[in-house]
């Protein structure tokens, strides 16, 4: 699927004075679902986020080592498509090259400053031109897997979409 990807990141960073005891979270990502919101052809993915090292994102020239362009950790946020087929369940989506779907980003470099680095917040991303695929005859009920992770290589752990009906 020829697909033009654009990302947008809300981030919502908790700076806890040092009065008050600071959160603490693991230091691997921990994501939630948020939302799905259907934008004619494109979708708007929202998810939740925590990190206890702060950890996440990266920077336009994190491209070397292991976020080098030929690597898998080259991006950070991976959203796996699946389709409901009527005999066989829950498949992953293909391109007309039979690989399967995944949307791929790069979440922007955050990092809080201060002693306590724990990062909350939500990051919202729109896959278009089409949140499913036009090519398939099973598009008209799917669902995405979705992980994060962050410059350690600390993989999130992996949550679903509700199912998603066009």
């Amino acid at each position: 699927m020829n697909t033009k990807i654009s990302l947008f990141v809300l981030i919502l960073v908790v700076l806890i004075s040092s009065c008050l005891k600071p959160e603490t979270f693991p230091l691997e990502p921990i994501i939630k679902f948020d939302s799905f919101t259907a934008l004619t052809d494109s979708g708007e993915i929202a998810i939740s986020f925590t990190d206890g090292d702060g950890d996440l994102g990266l920077r336009e020239g994190d491209t070397t080592g292991e976020f080098s362009i030929n690597k898998v950790f080259h991006h950070n946020l991976f959203i796996d498509y699946f389709e409901k087929d009527e005999n066989l369940g829950w498949v992953r989506g293909k391109d007309l090259a039979g690989n399967d779907i995944t949307f791929l980003y790069r979440v922007p470099y955050l990092t809080p400053n201060g002693n306590n680095k724990a990062l909350k917040g939500i990051i919202k991303v729109v896959i278009e031109p089409s949140y499913y695929n036009p090519l398939s005859a099973n598009s008209d009920t799917i669902k995405y897997q979705i992980r994060l992770v962050d410059r350690s290589l600390n993989v999130s752990n992996t949550i679903e979409s509700p199912v998603i009906t066009r």
